[in-house]
Order: structure tokens, then C-alpha cells, then sequence
């Protein structure tokens, strides 16, 4: 056997192993007959599964015996949330160790649980991301950065790419597809995304503000707009291919479009309700490939010396008040959203947008996704605010460190 299929089993054979600890850990009383024999018990029956790897028949099993109506056996929902965590579905595993929390009084059996559910959290983190322009040649971004005088049309899925750029085209194609599937896996735990996009490439930012959205800012060099007319829709993104030097824009590639795009799946999800600008632009940020650390460093900064944003007027700043302090708001959106994605799982974080589009305020919708009870004693605006201060300043010292 191969080595690395030999550690997989151990780590199976370790993982059933805890849930028998745990499922039979404490009291235990035998399955009775309806004339009052003893029978085989289902929970032993539902553990065989879960130890054979069939993990569905084991929550099937689980879930009938942790919701049975005349003799409920809460610690049923171990077997449940081991089997869905086997088939990596841990926002529905975390649901069943909290069904099995709420009626847990073990302090034991409660520490269990809980690492259990950061380990589901773990699990269903977003892979790293890959860096599109690091996969290119400086002979390829110098091919890249030259303008035709044709435009070359290049369809995929989802998007109708237009550039002078027959490379580049064919290139912006892959890699859109490649930032919608991580969008909408990462951050919207598989949403779908229905749409046809097109994406249009300006040369520079002169002749990208001349042609894209009125609404497009005068600093940007790229941007979304869903058109309406007549009863067509149209999804489109406008992006600019050269920097300001003359060479073939890797921000363009690496952030601004996957950045852009996400904007849009957002407006999909969100339709016409608000969505809070911070929240949009930091999700925005999470989505794009290289993530600025200088944005990471300038919103611990700020919070340590007190001279940032307060979280509660952060999420709630209309872009009229942003002017003049693009930076910084920029900067602690992404560090929040960043603070928050990190703490949930994918159907979590998708939960919490899900709440803020049905009204929910950005700490109403952190409780909902999560299952915290609120608590008008003690609302959690303040604990989240100093959590999250307490991790920004702590990853802008340690991205410091990193720079000496």
C-alpha cells in the first residue's frame, strides 16, 4: 500500500475511532423490543456504517435515531455530523454537532464538540490562490501588451471577451471562468451564476473611461455595470490593458477582474436589495488573486493608533462619505471581511450575506449564520468590534515582521 493511502486510513480508522469515544461515552441503555426483549441497537448498526464508509446509509441511519419521536437519542447526531463531515459537507455537519450541543451538559463532551466543529471550519477554508501572472513568461506579458488594430472575440460559458489582443483574449477567457468557479465556490459555498458577462479591454484609461459606464469612477481602470433595456439585460465588465507605463497590466489580471466580477455575482445574489458598501467591496477584495498586504498593514495600523474607521460607522458608510479616504476604508473592509470569512465555513459566510439581503444589519446576520443566540444584555457589536481590532493589529505586526 502507498504510503499516503496507508495515512488516509489512519486518519479514517482515528476520526471513527473518536466518534465511537464519543457516541458511547457516558450511559448507555440497550435497544428494547415492543414486548420489552432486547434487539440489536441501531446506534451500534448506524457506527458500522459510519466505519464501513457508508457514510449516507450512517447519516440516514443517525438522523432517524437522533429525531426518533417517542425515544430520542441526541448523541445520534455525532454519527450524523461524522458521516457528513466524510462527505465533506461540513456547514451540515457543524448544524448536526450543534444539535447535539444544545442539549449537552458534559464539559467533556462540550470541548469535544467544539473542536470538532473548528475542525469542520478548517476543512472548508478557501484553498490558496493561484497567481495568474506568475504563470507567465516575460516574453508572453510582452506579447501581451501589444495592441491590434482588429478586435479579437473569444466565448467561454460564462463571457464574450473583446480586446486587440488575440492572446489575450483566449487568455481573459480561462481566467474569468477560473475566478467565477473560485467565487462562487469559496465565497458563495456553490452558488450557481447564470449569466452571460461581456467583458470589454480598453488600451489604456483614457480610452477605457471614454467608453466605459458613465458611473465608472475617474481613478479606476476597470468596472461593472448590469444595463437595462427594453427588457434585455446586460452584464458587463470594462478593463484596461495597459498600465501606466506602457506594459501589459498584471493588476488588471490578477485583481481588478476577478474583483469586478465578483461585484457582479453579488448583484445577482443581492438583486435589488442593499447591500452594505463595505461588505460588497470587501468580498470583492477576498476575491481577487493577490491580495495587497500594504491594505492588511494600514488597517491594523490605523486601529492601534487609533485613528481608523469604528467598525459600527464602517459598515454602515454610504460612498458619498468615503471620498477622501478610499485608502483606509478599502483597507479595513478587506480586513473584516477577511476577520470574518476565516471564522466560518463556506455555507456560513454564504448564510451571512443571505441574512443581510433578507434586512439583517452586518452583526444580526454574523449571529444567524453562526447559531449564536442573540443577547440584548449583551449584543455582540462590541465583542465582534474588539475581536476583530484584536486581529488586525495583530496581522499588520506580524506582516511587518515579515517585511525586515
Amino acid at each position: 500500500m502507498a504510503k499516503g493511502s496507508a495515512i488516509i486510513l489512519v486518519a479514517l480508522g482515528v476520526a471513527v475511532a473518536g466518534v465511537c469515544w464519543a457516541v458511547t461515552h457516558g450511559p448507555s441503555r440497550p435497544a428494547l423490543s415492543p414486548d420489552g426483549r432486547a434487539t440489536t441497537d441501531p446506534l451500534h448498526d448506524a457506527l458500522d456504517d459510519l466505519a464501513g464508509g457508508d457514510f449516507r446509509a450512517a447519516e440516514r441511519a443517525g438522523e432517524a435515531i437522533a429525531s426518533h419521536g417517542v425515544m430520542p437519542r441526541p448523541r445520534a447526531w455525532l454519527i450524523v455530523a461524522a458521516s457528513r463531515y466524510r462527505q465533506q459537507r461540513y456547514g451540515a455537519a457543524i448544524e448536526a454537532y450543534r444539535n447535539y450541543l444544545s442539549g449537552c451538559d458534559s464539559p467533556t463532551m462540550r470541548r469535544y464538540v467544539t473542536q470538532r466543529i473548528n475542525d469542520c471550519r478548517a476543512a472548508s477554508a478557501p484553498a490558496p490562490h493561484r497567481v495568474p501572472s506568475e504563470q507567465l513568461s516575460p516574453e508572453r506579458l510582452a506579447a501581451l501588451a501589444e495592441v491590434d488594430d482588429v478586435v479579437h472575440a473569444e466565448s467561454t460559458d460564462h463571457f464574450v471577451i473583446r480586446s486587440r489582443n488575440y492572446d489575450l483574449s483566449k487568455l481573459l477567457g480561462a481566467e474569468a471562468e477560473a475566478a467565477l468557479r473560485r467565487i462562487c465556490q469559496d465565497l458563495l459555498d456553490g452558488r450557481a451564476f447564470p449569466h452571460s458577462v461581456d467583458i470589454y479591454v480598453w488600451r489604456d484609461r483614457r480610452e477605457y473611461l471614454n467608453n466605459a459606464s458613465a458611473l465608472a469612477p475617474e481613478w479606476s481602470d476597470g468596472s461593472f455595470s448590469v444595463m437595462h433595456d427594453d427588457g434585455l439585460v446586460t452584464w458587463r465588465i470594462d478593463l484596461t490593458q495597459l498600465d501606466a507605463d506602457g506594459g501589459f497590466s498584471t493588476r488588471m489580471l490578477d485583481r481588478v477582474l476577478p474583483h469586478e466580477l465578483c461585484h457582479l455575482v453579488l448583484k445577482d445574489l443581492f438583486g435589488d436589495a442593499p447591500c452594505p458598501l463595505a461588505v460588497n467591496e470587501g468580498v470583492a477584495m477576498l476575491a481577487e488573486a493577490r491580495c495587497d498586504p500594504q491594505r492588511l498593514v494600514l488597517a491594523g495600523a490605523a486601529v492601534a493608533g487609533r485613528r481608523g474607521i469604528p467598525l459600527a460607522k464602517l459598515l454602515i458608510l454610504p460612498a458619498e462619505q468615503v471620498d477622501g479616504n478610499e485608502d483606509l476604508f478599502y483597507a479595513e473592509a478587506l480586513s473584516f471581511l477577511e476577520f470574518l470569512r476565516g471564522r466560518m465555513t463556506g455555507g456560513e459566510f454564504r448564510g451571512f450575506l443571505e441574512h443581510i439581503k433578507s434586512g439583517s444589519t452586518v452583526p444580526e446576520a454574523v449571529e444567524r449564520a453562526m447559531g449564536i443566540p442573540a443577547d440584548n444584555d449583551a449584543p455582540l457589536m462590541p465583542a465582534l468590534t474588539t475581536a476583530w481590532e484584536d486581529y488586525a493589529i495583530a496581522q499588520s505586526q506580524m506582516l511587518r515582521a515579515l517585511e525586515r
